[in-house]
């Protein structure tokens, strides 16, 4: 397992340079900078836990004033990289259906990792901001009991405000699961 950690900044631009400060400031991965909606920049990064959190320092040290969201997450489930990829396998998916939606795609991430982790689910997908407003959604598949557990744990990580809603959804109509999934 390692170390990842995301900005979330409110401005593209200004965005990218505070990027370019972490990627500078410590030895660590890049796993992603884009924009999202509503023009809004994310950089997600991996590494050892104290180059990550410099990293996250740096960020924030050079565009303070636009971080909207933030996470530094030790010892993430191994289903979290695949997820945000869409490199999960959907071999696994199982009979109901639980959904995350959050307000930010750092909220989402951290739901998503508690999620994995309290119950024994399937995470084929987490949804970051593009095409949804800014909005972020987790999708978790597997036996109902699992599938409650799973995001009863994944909402109680994301922090006031920024819960959009959640469901679980057992038995889900197959033409509906493969739309979704």
């Amino acid at each position: 397992m390692k170390t990842i950690g995301l900005l979330e900044f409110r401005e593209i631009t200004r965005g990218v340079e505070a990027a370019d400060a972490m990627m500078k400031a410590s030895q660590v991965e890049l796993l992603l900078a884009t924009s999202v909606c509503p023009g809004k920049f994310i950089i997600l990064i991996s590494g050892d836990v104290s180059a990550v959190k410099n990293s996250i320092a740096a960020g924030k040290e050079a565009f303070r004033d636009g971080v909207v969201d933030e996470f530094v997450l030790p010892n993430i489930h191994q289903s979290i990289i695949p997820a945000l990829s869409g490199t999960a396998s959907s071999e696994k998916l199982g009979r109901s259906l639980g959904l995350i939606e959050t307000f930010t795609v750092a909220s989402a991430i951290k739901a998503a990792d508690a999620a994995v982790k309290g119950g024994n689910v399937f995470l084929p997908e987490i949804r970051i901001a593009r095409g949804m407003g800014g909005k972020s959604i987790v999708i978790l598949t597997g036996e109902i009991d699992a599938v409650k557990a799973a995001v009863s744990s994944g909402i109680q990580n994301v922090e006031q405000g920024l819960l959009v809603s959640h469901a679980v959804i057992s038995n889900i109509n197959p033409a509906l699961m493969n739309q979704i999934v």
